[in-house]
């Protein structure tokens, strides 16, 4: 038995994504579990890394590696590249802990995730681990592993754990969240190496076959905005607020995994990257100072956060991709949504095109309110407009938000998983969720077959990326709801 603390994501991918876990799906360093290895490591505690599916690990190979090494703490990070996608691995790790995991005598086990945050007790019954770290972790993993070393302090004591005692549920105190961001050490990139990682698709249209090596870097955590269907700040238990790390680390952490790891495409990780109009400019000002002429980057932003000035800065430093939460071309259901009335929407388009930008469109079909006119709105504006990417989502009620039920939980968090055969979405007081799931799917592969779409992508691309498209596309997706309806 060791006195160390493994972290390790699980891997789930071939269920959840189903036909388009190959060459379709990005495989996504898993950020949190690096930045939390990272700083326990720089507070001197023992820590192994196990990034399953860049490595190859399966469930049961998991399983096999923690019952022989038996450390004192192991902890399954429940999350992925973005804040939605918690609930989606909880799928994963329900399977791992009911039906592989074998109960380790020596080894603690908990769960770390925004969705584990705001259900902390129906994750504890549904997959029997001693704990859930609620919140960041950065307070909570150091004082439970030496709680469980040294006993120095009563399991009450540390903020935010989830556990039951004696059958009845505990939760301690919230831990306050980090203050400063400039604690966070750089993630290390030995051990999670960049050549594991492959970029989405989309995001290198025109280059379809160097998507390796990639990698995520973050500049901020959470959102300030408040749109009731978004889950973003679970991790933060709720509280609207960004907090900004130093321009500078997250430069240098480019010029580290440009120089020395040859990565080229990067992902911004913040969940509203355009926010600050001094950041940007000195994002770009550090980035032009190194003169790297090929990176290829891309971030999320608002269409009220976005100028001329600051795409055409973007775009000069090698952010060719901004991806923009459209939502949905219905006014009346933005507002619903506090997302805004989207009037801006033509002229930030049009912004970004001048710039030279390539556009990520984010909708959602079946939102609150919704009917079948409404979600073809959504479905015109996508096509009136041609963007090189349209993503698509089915409208989910995520745990934590307004529109989840906790007195009435689904049976499986497979509902959740977007690609997978299980998926099930809200549904609206005007349709089924196999109404909405079936437009989704329609529209995705309608949108992306346009023979003014395939043009335009020809000849702003080149034919090897239409043909990628057209492969794609020739995958029709399972859906069980669909096929009994």
């Amino acid at each position: 038995m060791g006195k160390e603390i493994v972290l390790a994501s699980v891997n789930a991918k071939a269920a959840l994504y189903a036909a388009t876990a190959d060459e379709f799906s990005a495989i996504a360093p898993n950020i949190h579990l690096g930045m939390l290895a990272a700083y326990l490591r720089a507070l001197g505690l023992p820590v192994r890394v196990i990034d399953c599916e860049p490595e190859g690990v399966t469930m049961e190979q998991l399983a096999d590696i923690i019952s022989k090494d038996v450390p004192i703490l192991f902890g399954v990070i429940c999350t992925g590249a973005n804040p939605s996608s918690s609930t989606m691995t909880m799928a994963g790790l329900v399977r791992f802990f009911r039906d592989i995991w074998k109960e380790t005598p020596g080894t603690q086990t908990f769960i770390w995730g925004p969705h584990p945050t705001v259900l902390p007790e129906l994750t504890l019954q549904q997959t029997g681990v001693d704990f859930i770290v609620r919140g960041e972790g950065f307070e909570t993993i150091p004082r439970l592993f030496n709680s469980l070393t040294t006993g120095s302090e009563d399991l009450a004591s540390v903020p935010g754990l989830a556990y039951f005692e004696n059958g009845v549920f505990q939760q301690t105190v919230e831990p306050p969240l980090l203050n400063d961001m400039n604690e966070l050490p750089h993630i290390d990139f030995e051990v999670m190496k960049p050549s594991g990682y492959r970029a989405h698709n989309w995001h290198c249209f025109g280059d379809m076959s160097n998507r390796s090596p990639y990698m995520i870097i973050w500049t901020s955590f959470g959102c300030p905005f408040s749109c009731s269907f978004c889950c973003v700040n679970n991790l933060f238990f709720g509280k609207r607020v960004q907090r900004f790390r130093k321009i500078e680390l997250a430069v240098e952490e480019i010029a580290t995994l440009y120089e020395k790891y040859g990565v080229r495409n990067f992902r911004i990780f913040d969940e509203l990257f355009v926010v600050r109009q001094d950041r940007i400019d000195e994002f770009c000002d550090r980035l032009e100072a190194k003169g790297y002429p090929d990176l290829n980057m891309w971030c999320y932003a608002r269409e009220d956060t976005v100028s001329e000035n600051i795409l055409n800065r973007l775009k000069k430093v090698g952010m060719n991709w901004i991806s923009y939460g459209f939502e949905t071309a219905n006014p009346e259901v933005m507002i619903a949504l506090k997302k805004g009335n989207g009037g801006n929407t033509d002229n930030v388009i049009r912004m970004t095109k001048d710039a030279g930008m390539n556009i990520c469109a984010d909708v959602m079909f079946g939102a609150p309110g919704e009917g079948m006119d409404a979600m073809k709105r959504t479905y015109d504006f996508l096509v009136h407009y041609n963007f090189e990417w349209g993503n698509m989502y089915p409208f989910f009620a995520y745990p934590g938000t307004q529109y989840f039920n906790p007195a009435n939980p689904p049976k499986s968090w497979d509902i959740y998983s977007l690609y997978g055969y299980e998926c099930i979405p809200a549904g609206t007081e005007y349709l089924t969720p196999a109404q909405v799931l079936k437009f989704r799917d329609d529209s995705f592969i309608n949108y992306h077959s346009r023979p003014e779409y395939l043009k335009m992508i020809e000849l702003k691309f080149g034919t090897d990326t239409r043909t990628h498209i057209e492969r794609m596309t020739a995958i029709p997706l399972r859906r069980r709801i669909v096929e009994e309806s």
